[in-house]
């Protein structure tokens, strides 16, 4: 009887612990997933999948990945560690609740997707289309006093009356490729918040269009935009540098139809004094009518241009560039 007990408890503890094993890995799958035909009470499998964006973040584990079985709204997602949300091709996963998610520190304000993560974190957002409907201000808003890295590809954000998307993390990166942000009131806002400049910004076949501003990119912020379209937007760059440097460089990009092709603000003292605003272009088509175009304000901006970039009425220029002032 003594070693039957024995053996009775041994197994029930290897009992529990096989439970508690599979509990654990349950809550922490490496892939989950959602359809329209999901319920967030679900298990977020394959089998089972959840209905939402967000049940099936909470229910991945750290480094996963959440994938769209079919098309159909997903509503909005907060993102807080790393994840890779991902459509496949020739799915449409709409994202436009009619409310969002609160933005923290902006009253008032509301976002599709919100994001905060740690310096290590790495989230990838693949194949989303954000839209606006009711109140919501936003579409990706990164808001962190940290860093991280967030890619951005394929990705349709439109009509939203504040930013397409919004980027405010110390030594963050934002990558964005083949993607189409269209009438907002900003299309790609970049203001990290640091106290060095670092490349914040890159960005691979991007088109903006009918926003008030196309990119806006604030101090401390370095941003490249590569084989990319900004169009008919009311300014196609804005670089800010008010409290630290600023500077943005378009290579093989079309900035045409637009109000002004860049606004400069350098608060810095004169030559050679920080910070500065910086507009940088190689091998561009930009619509102005005279070199360099664009409005400059503040005693330290600067415009640099090289390799054959071009003017609105078809006259190759090498150099329309203004040293700082």
């Amino acid at each position: 009887m003594h070693w039957s007990l024995r053996a009775l408890a041994t197994a029930s503890i290897a009992t529990i612990l096989s439970v508690v094993t599979t509990a654990a890995t349950a809550a922490a799958a490496q892939r989950t997933f959602v359809a329209s035909y999901g319920l967030d009470t679900n298990a977020c499998s394959l089998s089972a999948p959840c209905r939402g964006f967000q049940a099936a973040i909470n229910a991945v584990a750290a480094g996963g990945e959440v994938v769209v079985l079919d098309s159909a709204g997903y509503g909005a997602m907060e993102i807080h560690k790393s994840v890779s949300v991902i459509v496949p091709t020739g799915i449409h996963a709409g994202l436009s609740p009619s409310t969002g998610i609160p933005l923290p520190g902006y009253p008032g304000q509301f976002g599709v997707v919100l994001i905060d993560i740690q310096n290590t974190d790495v989230v990838v957002l693949r194949g989303l289309k954000l839209n606006q409907q009711g109140t919501v201000t936003g579409g990706i808003d990164w808001i962190s006093t940290h860093g991280g890295t967030v890619y951005v590809e394929n990705v349709v954000v439109n009509g939203f009356s504040h930013e397409g998307i919004y980027m405010q993390a110390p030594a963050g990166k934002l990558l964005i490729k083949d993607s189409l942000f269209r009438n907002n009131g900003v299309g790609l806002f970049v203001g990290v918040g640091g106290n060095i400049p670092h490349r914040s910004l890159l960005a691979d076949r991007v088109r903006i269009e009918g926003s008030s501003t196309g990119v806006r990119i604030m101090s401390n912020v370095s941003a490249s935009l590569n084989n990319s379209e900004i169009v008919s937007n009311g300014v196609a760059i804005s670089v800010e540098g008010i409290t630290g440097d600023a500077s943005v460089y378009v290579n093989r990009c079309t900035i045409v139809d637009n109000g002004s092709p860049f606004t400069l603000i350098g608060t810095g003292g004169g030559v050679g004094g920080a910070p500065h605003a910086g507009f940088i272009a190689a091998g561009s088509t930009i619509q102005t009518s005279t070199p360099g175009g664009g409005t400059r304000t503040g005693p330290s901006t600067y415009v640099f241009s090289w390799n054959n970039n071009s003017v609105d009425n078809g006259i190759s220029i090498f150099d329309f560039a203004y040293p700082i002032q």
